[in-house]
């Protein structure tokens, strides 16, 4: 099976280069009348890509450091295993905060489905040893059969830091304002993506970016992404 959480991240990227607000989405319904026979959806764990620069990021060698190969490919190693573990941790974190928003921002009506919570969903996947980096090489009909569920919202987001925190401020209060030198914003674009568990078909899509300096931060991000979502997403009553 082909992994379903890529397909759409340069849309979103694109997307978000396109304008200058703070906030924009596109939503996209590519098949609708199996929606009407769902009555259960599993909100995975997000698929999460760091491109950012923290100060923690930024190692001190100290006086004599190791420049040899060996070294630079610990160094490299190590960085890159925090990287990831990093954006496993956010994976996790997103899954449960997006759940969480659609609970509290449900409509008046609620929702036709019931989502499943998402600590039952990562117990039926780590029973049946699916885990956080496998899980796209499992089959939309794996999933089904594990979760017992009708269809799978995905997530899948990049964020996006070109300077640590205080530097940017920084370069942006010392630098003269005459000056034609453009300092990037921090950044976060999002995909969501919901599948038909019994045909593995995508049903609906929804792209979304926000710019800004709270644009990372996962609360912040999960509660307006489902704000964004709200007028759009399958399942309204």
């Amino acid at each position: 099976m082909p992994r379903f959480y890529k397909p759409l991240l340069l849309a979103a990227t694109l997307l978000l280069a396109a304008g200058c607000a703070r906030h924009t989405f596109r939503d996209t319904m590519v098949e609708a009348p199996a929606l009407t026979t769902h009555r259960t959806v599993a909100i995975m764990p997000f698929e999460v890509a760091l491109d950012r620069l923290r100060l923690r990021d930024i190692r001190y060698a100290g006086p004599t450091p190791d420049l040899s190969e060996a070294g630079l490919r610990r160094v490299q190693q190590e960085w890159t295993a925090a990287q990831q573990r990093d954006a496993r941790q956010l994976g996790y974190q997103l899954q449960r905060l997006v759940l969480a928003q659609l609970v509290a921002q449900q409509p008046a009506r609620g929702y036709t489905v019931a989502f499943q919570d998402v600590q039952e969903t990562n117990r039926r996947l780590l029973a049946a040893g699916i885990s956080y980096e496998n899980l796209p090489e499992h089959s939309m009909e794996e999933l089904r059969q594990v979760l017992g569920v009708d269809a799978l919202l995905s997530g899948q987001t990049l964020l996006y830091q070109p300077l640590p925190n205080g530097l940017n401020l920084a370069a942006r209060v010392l630098l003269p304002s005459e000056l034609p030198i453009a300092i990037p914003s921090n950044s976060a674009t999002t995909n969501l993506m919901l599948h038909d568990c019994h045909s593995g078909h995508l049903l609906w899509r929804f792209d979304y970016a926000r710019a800004g300096s709270s644009s990372l931060k996962p609360e912040r991000l999960s509660k307006d992404l489902v704000h964004a979502v709200a007028p759009s997403l399958p399942y309204r009553r």
